[in-house]
């Protein structure tokens, strides 16, 4: 049996609480972790913890230092929770309120956004080596955290675009994000590309060195780079190295801006050059200081949670995140209809088509009018032709007693 233990409360939002937790195993196992517990579930609920499975399936597939791992998804009592690493941080969006980066820590810091979504850009399927192609599609300082070591970790891959079977949320032609960070194609209805990440970094860089928000985006052209230009020109001196890369990171088009390696490589070249105290001594003064003023906000936070252990029940195993059942498991026949019609669901946005059989687990769908129609319209077809055949035999029998 595994239980959790919760210590304290530090964050809450819209969907749930966050906690500060220990997970105890069999054996003697014990792991410090951070659990997302739901505050309630309901169709939102649903539609997140479809999410946050498609994203612990991506995030086993994608397996990076730098990107916040998702350990597990469990039921803690009636409520549906998500098990993560925990870091010791704290995102960029409330950092960057306290202390502007410096040109330094800046060029470090976009460095290794940089190169994180480079690697998952590029990443491919451990198994059958095809391309992810993964769009993370939210890049922005509240997604970006920062450890006390001054260790960077990406977050939130929950409405990432990715190419692998068994997604359960459905994204595809839903724009999904975060407005002010949007890139001018989104704003035109385009589909997204991997230069909206890009871009999202772009943003992200700049409002971390000016300390303030980029504002909302801009859809012409002609407005759109006036507010570019504006927008670096109010970066001090001191960043001149750093404004070439977000200019060319902030390009209109977005087949112009650059990949996320040379974006990484252009900022390592200015890192060593650029003025102020590197990321890990920018990270070491501001962290604790944000970290205190979150765990003094929510110390008295009455939750109904902390300081309880409570057992940890596993998803149905159709919801776990097996990545290796789900493409190796050989699939089998679907059974044949029967009398029972099927439950009653929604009707699926299209139509469904016909697909080679999936490497997945097998699972059986059930389309609304489908199955149950087909069966009366056989079973029709069956009277009939039962019913010529009769007609048929009738005739011959009146003809040759006539003869």
């Amino acid at each position: 049996m595994r239980t959790l233990t919760f210590n304290r409360v530090i964050g809450a939002g819209a969907m749930g609480s966050v906690y500060h937790a220990e997970l105890r195993a069999p054996g003697g196992f014990v792991r410090v972790c951070a659990v997302k517990v739901m505050k309630a579930s309901g169709p939102d609920g649903e539609q997140f913890m479809a999410r946050m499975r498609d994203e612990a399936r991506l995030l086993g597939m994608l397996q990076d230092e730098s990107i916040l791992g998702v350990a597990d998804l469990v039921h803690v009592g009636e409520r549906d929770a998500v098990i993560m690493d925990f870091v010791d941080g704290c995102d960029l969006s409330d950092l960057i309120r306290l202390k502007r980066v410096t040109p330094r820590a800046l060029a470090e810091l976009g460095s290794e956004i940089a190169g994180t979504l480079h690697r998952a850009h590029g990443a491919k399927h451990p198994s059958n080596g095809r391309p992810l192609n993964v769009i993370h599609r939210d890049i922005k300082p509240a997604n970006v955290m920062i450890t006390l070591r001054g260790s960077v970790k990406l977050l939130d891959f929950g409405v990432a675009r990715a190419a692998f079977s068994d997604r359960e949320s459905q994204t595809q032609g839903l724009v999904l994000g975060t407005l002010n960070y949007f890139p001018p194609e989104i704003l035109a209805g385009a589909e997204p590309t991997q230069a909206v990440d890009i871009y999202g970094l772009g943003i992200t860089l700049w409002e971390c060195a000016a300390g303030k928000e980029w504002g909302s985006p801009q859809a012409q052209q002609q407005r759109f780079e006036k507010r570019v230009d504006q927008r670096l020109s109010e970066l001090g001196p001191e960043y001149r190295e750093i404004i070439p890369v977000l200019r060319s990171i902030l390009q209109w088009d977005p087949k112009l801006r650059p990949d996320g390696g040379t974006v990484e490589r252009s900022l390592q070249s200015v890192a060593g050059n650029a003025p102020g105290e590197g990321l890990r001594v920018w990270a070491r003064d501001v962290v604790p200081v944000v970290l205190a003023e979150r765990d003094k906000r929510v110390k008295d936070v009455k939750d109904d949670l902390v300081g309880k252990t409570l057992e940890v029940r596993g998803l149905p195993k159709d919801e776990r995140s097996d990545v290796e059942v789900l493409d190796h498991a050989v699939p089998t026949p679907a059974p044949p209809p029967t009398a029972k019609a099927p439950p009653a669901k929604a009707p699926p946005a299209k139509a469904p088509q016909a697909k080679a059989p999936s490497k997945g687990k097998p699972r059986v769908q059930t389309t609304s009018g489908s199955i149950l129609p087909l069966a009366v319209a056989g079973g029709v077809l069956a009277l009939l032709l039962a019913g010529s055949l009769l007609l048929v035999v009738a005739i011959v029998v009146v003809i040759v007693l006539m003869q």
